[in-house]
């Protein structure tokens, strides 16, 4: 045995892969998701089980296997089963017969991307198909690491399917954090599995953090879950305004009386919502500063007239940007006046990467990006230029410096496209980037703060601005 494999064997508490018994254990750290299984026992209960579905004939994956791209929830599970199947069987077979891999889709880097005009979402480049393929023992120590991570997350979506639940990404992690490394690891690799199926995480029941314990606020102990229940899942999202979300006649949620903020609700593709008399909608980066506006009922006091306010709370997760993809197809669809998206973000790095997710969509999920976005977003601050101006009229100066990893960041986005090219679709997005890295600076929202009628003045002009 190679001495940078041995520990996969012999670490209590891991998924080890034994080749002389061609054993596969799969040992997690809670009670609903533990087993030992020998592998040929596991074969022949997966080939009796499958023997009944000829569309689940036992087949290992190649870079060449025909990947499905669109997939109903039926299929998702078929999928899994056939491919922890074929893995089961090859390694139920004597080296050198059985060669266990499994081959995941290649998620695009920037480079592979571009943005299609039709829609103005960031998809790959026409043709990209790239494949990754992971094999037992490996021909270094990360791969059969990551080839046991994949077998393990594989095991843990399937039961998951199996028994109808939502499992958290961080429940999954919390298995076995000493394997499995960081919380980034799991995630990356469950997006990969989506990506390679052609579906989001959520059909993988698979869900953020917030989703899963916001559910479990109204249930005791981990419920039951059936397909509808999962399109009830909210996101962490929080929005406050005047609109209804109606599904099939029937009024799911009704904010225009609610003086307070709200969940964001998972939305269906055929569901309506109502949002006439709102003028404006808009998306802030941090919760503290969308706080501070609805504690103030700025939404309904803002001299451009009534709006809403919305906010993802630093990156948005899927079913924040769903929801406001919606709402902006709606608004754009009717007879009156749409209302105007605006973004309020940080003056720095990480806020301008956060509204270009909004507008464009993400590396991450580049095959929904289409279903995701607000192609019509309109940029309302923060600028450097407008903390400079601040500074000219006696104010005390809110810039604050660069630190090394916004300049690394900056730098990499600046070298990558399109969004942010020379002959990209958002000039002044790459100038503001690049005037940063000249003067050295950065600026955050909670700066408005302290001038003349605090942000809730800065915004009205500046939305009388943009008009």
């Amino acid at each position: 045995m190679h001495p940078a494999v041995a520990p996969l064997f012999s670490k209590r508490g891991e998924t080890w892969l034994t080749p002389p018994k061609r054993q596969v254990r799969l040992d997690f750290a809670s009670d609903a998701y533990s087993a030992t299984i020998p592998s040929s026992t596991l074969r022949r209960s997966m080939s009796s089980e499958c023997a009944s579905d000829s569309s689940m004939a036992l087949r290992p994956l190649s870079p060449q296997a025909a990947l499905p791209n669109e997939v109903q929830d039926s299929s998702v599970r078929v999928y899994v089963e056939e491919t922890l199947a074929a893995l089961v069987r090859e390694l139920s077979l004597s080296p050198p017969e059985g060669q266990p891999s499994v081959t995941l889709r290649c998620r695009a880097t920037p480079a592979d991307c571009v943005i299609n005009p039709a829609s103005g979402a960031l998809e790959t480049v026409q043709g990209y198909d790239s494949y990754c393929t992971y094999s037992w023992p490996g021909r270094t120590a990360f791969e059969s690491w990551k080839f046991t991570v994949i077998i393990r997350i594989l095991a843990v979506v399937d039961q998951a399917l199996r028994q109808g639940q939502l499992i958290s990404k961080r429940d999954i992690y919390y298995i076995d954090p000493a394997y499995f490394g960081t919380q980034e690891a799991v995630n990356s690799v469950i997006d990969d599995l989506a990506y390679t199926i052609g579906v989001s995480r959520i059909d993988l029941n698979v869900v953020s953090p917030q989703v899963f314990y916001i559910q479990n606020k109204t249930r005791e102990g981990r419920h039951q879950l059936t397909p509808s229940c999962l399109q009830e899942a909210a996101a962490k999202g929080l929005i406050a305004g005047s609109f209804c979300l109606i599904r099939e006649s029937d009024v799911l949620l009704d904010a225009r009386s609610a003086s307070e903020d709200t969940l964001i609700p998972q939305v269906q593709d055929d569901d309506e919502i109502n949002v006439s008399g709102t003028r404006w909608i808009l998306i802030i980066e941090k919760e503290a500063v969308f706080h501070r506006l609805v504690r103030n009922s700025y939404h309904t006091t803002a001299l451009a007239g009534e709006g809403i306010l919305v906010t993802g709370k630093g990156y948005p997760d899927i079913c924040t940007r769903r929801f406001l993809h919606q709402l902006f197809q709606i608004a754009n669809n009717g007879n009156q006046r749409p209302p105007r998206f605006y973004a309020l973000v940080d003056g720095d790095p990480h806020g301008m990467g956060i509204m270009s997710t909004y507008k464009y969509g993400s590396l991450a999920h580049v095959h929904e990006n289409e279903r995701l976005i607000v192609p019509e977003l309109h940029w309302l601050g923060l600028k450097v230029t407008d903390a400079m101006a601040e500074t000219r009229d006696g104010n005390e100066s809110p810039l604050l410096p660069l630190t090394a990893a916004d300049r690394r960041r900056i730098t990499a986005m600046l070298r990558q496209g399109p969004i942010w090219a020379s002959d990209g679709p958002e000039p002044e997005w790459r100038l503001e980037l690049q005037r940063m890295l000249m003067l050295n600076v950065k600026v955050e929202i909670e700066s408005l703060y302290n001038g003349d009628g605090g942000i809730e003045a800065w915004i009205d002009s500046k939305m009388f601005r943009q008009k």
